[in-house]
């Protein structure tokens, strides 16, 4: 974040655009081209599938070994390296701690906030060391938090134990990863396209916000008849939707034209770790925490603090996957096991093409199906220690590149654009914010402070933020705005209305479902499997239902990263109706003494020109009547 005070102002005057808190700004010549994509041969398209160690010998030949000793060498910039360090793993620590409370509460304490840091620091440095792009970043994700809450009752059903039965869920995982990257059946990600992504992102959103909501508003029992003091549980409501209110504030800090820009992108990038700062030191004021002799005040993160290095619970770190289970056990660990799969392959091979997208100007070429086998391996020690398994990250694996980003603004046919010109492509960054998690556990009295109600907020703002940039969202939206109103998107330019409603309320009954069925059915974890069958929904019912034409601005699969970002911008422009000054209410600051003494004799003047004209239109009016009468008269005669 250092940038001298002539970069700072080019950077206001608008000849820079916006960074990331980590990224190096420079300022390029009009006519310099940007670097030369990555080979097209490992960006493009893959074109065909069922082909036996044919992707892992070419990431291993291509990828892996002619640059792994180079991944390890020194950065161009060490500083840049280090800030993203801290940067990923800011990003990654917050919603860490969201979803292991979720997972605390649906698990009993099985997989609390020890086994989630645990899990983030041990696959990330395995997955940094021998992955072919150690760009992504893993860690755990709300979807698997879901997936492992609602699955937590399975091993009843099958008369076993939980630990040696989440030891099977996980083996059985990793081995579907090996067979699916052995085989090349990573290459069916590219069928995947944005009417199942947008319904995913979609779900994602309402369940962060009906999860949140529902963990704010529960413990205060209402409509029951309870002694018990809710002070506290109010209290944590109050700075929930305080830790929201202040979260989406910052997360737009960096359109403000307050300070400098680089306060300005401070204040965006780590608005999740400066909301929580804020908001716990408020807990602490006096009658804030509702602490007294009859109450324990604000509920706060469980964790046991300070750490003694052991599980949450009372037992062995190493799992015995023999006792206390049956073969009925060890083979229906199966049918939960292909939902993890079904979810980390949709999760993590999005996560790893985004972090790898053409647009960073990569130079080192991609490596995919290696980094699903690599995927596989870090879930081995999650089954053998008991820890959550994790995938890509979405969106701090992408937000991670792009931290690592240097970034000048080039100007072509007229129009200036931000364009990536160089990335550090090392494995330091990861590693590094991998190790911090390990610092984490050891602040486990920190964490303690931390009210649960912060993390909630938090929480909220996730939710919301997936919705806020979904373009299901956006379409629902536009349909409560007056035609005239709506951007001049290319699915509002070239499609019938009623047609993008019909399609979007499609998408809507889809996450419907999957969302009723995750929130509320007992068999919750199938629902990777309903997320899993919108391809097949996609390919025929979709494609029977809306002619192809229309397909290509409703769901476009083609659109290039460009076309995606001009359609983002558009959707972001506003467009009043009115005059929004003139809506501003009336302060002691209009008052200007001399000025409104000009008004007035500018208002009298008027006053007097309007009544002379009328007068003279008047003495006008009767003039010609007078003419015409005598006219008359004389033709009369």
């Amino acid at each position: 974040m250092t940038t001298s005070d002539n970069d700072v102002d080019k950077v206001e005057n608008g000849e820079a655009a916006a960074a990331s808190p980590v990224a190096n700004d420079d300022i390029e010549d009009k006519n310099t081209e940007p670097s030369s994509q990555q080979d097209s041969n490992n960006n493009g398209k893959p074109e065909k599938f069922f082909q036996l160690f044919t992707g892992i010998r070419t990431d291993l030949t291509t990828r892996l070994l002619p640059y792994y000793k180079s991944d390890w060498s020194r950065p161009k910039s060490i500083f840049t390296v280090i800030n993203a360090i801290v940067f990923a793993f800011v990003v990654q620590l917050i919603p860490a701690l969201i979803f292991a409370e979720l997972m605390d509460r649906e698990t009993k304490g099985n997989l609390a906030a020890a086994e989630t840091l645990l899990s983030a620091g041990i696959i990330g440095i395995i997955y940094a060391i021998i992955s072919g792009q150690p760009l992504t970043l893993l860690g755990i994700t709300g979807p698997v938090a879901i997936l492992l809450g609602t699955s937590y009752g399975l091993a009843e059903q099958f008369d076993s134990e939980y630990w040696p039965f989440f030891w099977w869920l996980c083996i059985w995982t990793a081995i579907l990863h090996f067979l699916t990257a052995i085989t090349g059946l990573v290459n069916f990600v590219w069928h995947i396209s944005p009417f199942t992504t947008q319904i995913f992102e979609f779900f994602i959103g309402c369940s962060f916000v009906f999860e949140s909501i529902r963990d704010l508003v529960e413990p205060l029992h209402l409509g029951k008849n309870s002694e018990e003091d809710r002070g506290p549980a109010y209290a944590s409501l109050v700075i929930g939707m305080l830790a929201f209110a202040i979260c989406w504030r910052l997360h737009f800090a960096e359109t403000w034209t307050l300070f400098s820009r680089q306060v300005r992108t401070f204040l965006t990038s780590y608005n999740m770790a400066i909301t929580v700062i804020i908001v716990t030191g408020l807990s602490y004021l006096p009658g804030a925490d509702q602490k007294d002799s009859n109450s324990h005040g604000i509920e706060r993160v469980h964790v046991r603090a300070p750490w003694d290095w052991q599980p949450s619970v009372d037992r062995p770190w190493l799992i015995d996957p023999t006792e206390g289970i049956s073969t009925k056990g060890i083979f229906g660990a199966l049918f939960p096991a292909f939902m993890l799969y079904l979810l980390f392959f949709i999760d993590h091979n999005i996560s790893s093409i985004l972090t790898q997208a053409p647009k960073y100007n990569l130079k080192k070429p991609a490596s995919y199906h290696w980094d699903f086998f690599c995927l596989g391996l870090t879930i081995v020690p999650c089954g053998l220690l008991g820890l959550p398994p994790g995938s890509g990250l979405i969106p701090q694996a992408p937000l991670h590149t792009r931290a690592l980003a240097t970034r000048k603004i080039l100007e072509r046919h007229g129009v200036k654009q931000e364009v990536t010109v160089h990335v550090e492509e090392q494995r330091w960054s990861a590693l590094g914010q991998a190790s911090l998690m390990f610092v984490a556990l050891s602040l486990f009295t920190v964490i303690s402070w931390i009210p649960k109600g912060a993390l909630f907020g938090v929480f909220l703002y996730l939710g919301v933020g997936a919705l806020h940039g979904n373009e299901i969202w956006h379409h629902i939206t536009l349909s409560f705005m007056y035609a005239k109103k709506r951007p001049p998107v290319p699915i509002v330019a070239n499609v019938k209305w009623s047609t993008v409603q019909l399609y979007t309320l499609v998408q809507v009954c889809c996450a419907a479902a999957i969302f009723g069925v995750a929130q509320f059915a007992s068999v919750g974890y199938i629902f990777p499997a309903l997320v899993a069958a919108l391809v097949p929904i996609r390919s025929y019912f979709v494609a029977w239902c809306f002619s192809e034409n229309d397909l290509q601005y409703l769901d476009p699969i083609g659109e290039t990263e460009d076309e995606a970002h001009d359609e983002k911008t558009k959707y972001l422009e506003r467009r009043p109706s009115v005059d929004e000054a003139e809506h501003q209410l009336p302060t002691m600051s209009d008052f200007h003494a001399e000025g409104i003494k000009k008004d007035f004799a500018t208002s009298e003047a008027r006053s007097r020109d309007e009544t002379t004209g009328n007068d003279s239109i008047e003495m006008s009016a009767e003039s010609t009547l007078i003419r015409r009468h005598q006219a008359a008269s004389a033709a009369g005669e």
